[in-house]
């Protein structure tokens, strides 16, 4: 039987999750943002805690926004099933997590392969950015940008395959003078973008990278994240995670010294479903 954890847990959750940083940055980025009792911001997550004599054996995110997350070592589908009824109501958009423990979870929920609008295992690589070194210039994007940005976050939507148009509008103004988004410039232009999707502690989890089609094959990927890190760097930041959704990708992360250390799943459905009390099956 799992428990909801309280704040009383935190101390014990970061124990047991820092270890395995590298596929927990959601989870400890979330419980590092807005802790363990949050219903309102799409990231606010309620872990659940699997326990032998007292000590966490393993982590089940909910988050209000629809996403699953998991650090829960040596899964079963048959332990995964068991975590079901924690799941009742839920609005579910996917999952995120160890390529090999997702996959169990998602054979254990009563939803069919088609169901699956992605359903993805990217290759995972970690940076210490001690050796790391940028002579480029990146800054926050601005008013200014936001035509740019609409055209950026709807390209890396469709190349991801991550969200719609509709999605690429209301990330584009998120965007504007975010602190975790820069744009690496060329002459003065902007030409590639890159942002931070997680922070826990001295490490950050870098997502969003794009370059547009024009400017591809030029190395302008790993110079804006060499960039975005060496500023992060200046402000304490040690580590980076990342996880790649191309060939082309992980070859310009590995370029600038990202190193390979596991594989990581993402799962996305075609829309919204609800699970059920049961989870016998799903409600539109």
């Amino acid at each position: 039987m799992m428990r909801r954890a309280t704040e009383a847990d935190v101390s014990a959750l970061r124990a047991f999750l820092e270890p395995r940083i590298e596929t927990s940055m959601f989870l400890l980025g979330n419980l590092e943002a807005h802790g363990t009792g949050n219903g309102d911001h799409p990231h606010g997550t309620a872990f659940y805690l699997r326990e032998e004599d007292g000590v966490i054996t393993g982590v089940l995110g909910r988050a209000n926004g629809g996403f699953l997350m998991c650090q829960m070592p040596h899964l079963s589908v048959q332990q995964a099933r068991s975590c079901l009824p924690l799941l009742d109501g839920l609005d579910l958009r996917g999952m995120t997590g160890e390529a090999d423990q997702v996959a169990r979870f998602l054979e254990a929920l009563p939803l069919a392969a088609e169901d699956w609008s992605l359903n993805r295992v990217e290759p995972l690589y970690r940076l210490d950015l001690a050796t790391l070194s940028s002579a480029d210039t990146v800054r926050m994007p601005g008013a200014a940008d936001l035509p740019l940005l609409q055209t950026w976050f709807a390209g890396y939507l469709a190349d991801t395959r991550t969200g719609t148009a509709e999605d690429a509008v209301s990330r584009a103004a998120g965007a504007v003078d975010a602190e975790h988004i820069r744009l690496l410039l060329q002459d003065g232009e902007p030409v590639a973008m890159a942002a931070v999707n997680a922070r826990a502690g001295d490490t950050v989890q870098i997502g969003g990278v794009y370059v547009p089609p024009p400017l591809r094959g030029r190395g302008l990927a790993g110079r804006v994240v060499a960039a975005h890190l060496c500023a992060l760097r200046g402000a304490g930041i040690r580590t980076a995670i990342l996880f790649a959704a191309s060939d082309a990708a992980a070859r310009a992360y590995e370029r600038i010294g990202f190193a390979r250390v596991g594989a990581y799943r993402v799962a996305l459905l075609n829309g919204m479903v609800r699970l059920n009390t049961a989870l016998s099956g799903v409600l539109s």
